[in-house]
């Protein structure tokens, strides 16, 4: 699944990170992964635009809402 990230959250002393953002039709998605790549996805979201969004390509494992 293809989602358009919004935000990131990484709990203190988790090794599991929290995305939430936007599929291609619109619909709102929640998902997991380890904090690692996670952290590496925030800190790309630092540096870009809105009209440079971060996308990811995410498991079916790992979207939870």
């Amino acid at each position: 699944m293809i989602v358009t990230v919004h935000r990131i959250s990484i709990p203190a002393m988790s090794t599991i990170g929290y995305g939430y953002g936007v599929d291609g039709e619109g619909n709102k998605v929640t998902f997991l992964g380890d904090h690692r790549a996670m952290r590496d996805i925030g800190r790309e979201m630092q540096h870009t635009t809105s009209d440079d969004p971060i996308v990811v390509d995410l498991e079916d494992w790992q979207v939870t809402g």
